[in-house]
């Protein structure tokens, strides 16, 4: 399979099928790899580590179906995460490439997820904390705490929580829900792990419809885009809007009412992504 970088829905079965027929690299094979991509910059190299990983790249993906892009287009932005993880891959360091290329990967699917917006960190201490997180990332395989944070920048846990949700959503697409502060950098809490945890986190629609913590709602709108803003406003009645139908909203936009429906409910998978972040 010769790798174009990039993949259709039509090809999208094909490549499925494929990439089923690379095995995951042994430790010895990716280190043989990695580093004669490095030295050499051996392209026959670099394309098998990247036809080796396609399978963590389709992992990954998966868990954002549904949230407004195709599983092809999903894809396509993991890889272009993967690919440049290999080129900044570096094998002596001890990490496995699968750990290090997960950021990077995830990074490139909530660029994708979120491309309209164009979030520029306010704070000095935001835009610092963007500039050294990659660093970090290169250097130690994964990404750092608020503690690490913290001590790094010489503040306190509390000024790296409020700088971070400035950088929201450029960074950090890690799922787990740690129990101290040693966890990962931002925590995404689903519903049914809150539940579990015995926290109370009501769902998007139910914090909508409450029209509660006003100033958390239009934070995490802020993130989405004009037109899936716009649904979202004027069906949960929210700023200058009275509640709005579904087909009231699609006569005023001049879409059909599915499409509202579709938008809408992306909209909505977006904030279950955003709103636990918001501080």
């Amino acid at each position: 399979m010769r790798f174009s970088g990039r993949f259709t829905e039509r090809g999208l079965s094909q490549f499925i099928e494929e990439i089923n027929r690379y095995p995951l690299l042994s430790r010895e094979e990716e280190i043989e790899l990695a580093r004669r991509f490095r030295e050499k910059k051996d392209n026959a190299a670099k394309e098998k580590l990247i036809l080796s990983n396609l399978k963590i790249v389709l992992h990954i993906c998966k868990n954002y179906l549904d949230y407004g892009l195709s599983l092809s287009e999903l894809i396509n932005a993991g890889t272009r995460g993967l690919i440049h993880a290999i080129e900044k891959f570096d094998e002596r360091k001890g990490y496995k490439l699968s750990t290090y290329s997960t950021w990077w990967i995830k990074r490139e699917i909530f660029n994708a997820l979120f491309s309209e917006q164009e979030l520029i960190p306010k704070s000095y201490l935001a835009k610092r904390i963007k500039m050294y997180i990659p660093d970090f990332v290169q250097e130690h395989g994964r990404e750092p705490t608020v503690q690490e944070l913290a001590k790094h920048f010489k503040v306190s846990n509390q000024q790296i929580s409020r700088a971070l949700t400035e950088l929201l959503p450029i960074i950090s697409l890690d799922e787990t829900h740690g129990d101290d502060d040693f966890g990962p950098l931002i925590e995404i809490l689903s519903i049914e792990e809150a539940a579990k945890e015995k926290y109370v986190l009501p769902s998007p629609e139910e914090i909508l419809r409450q029209k509660q913590e006003s100033e958390r709602i239009q934070e995490a709108l802020k993130r989405l885009s004009p037109r899936e803003r716009e649904i979202i406003e004027r069906n949960f009645g929210l700023g200058d809007f009275e509640v709005q139908s579904l087909e009231e909203i699609s006569r005023l936009m001049n879409i059909t009412k599915e499409r509202v429906r579709q938008i809408r409910d992306n909209a909505l998978k977006k904030l279950r992504l955003i709103l636990p972040r918001v501080k």
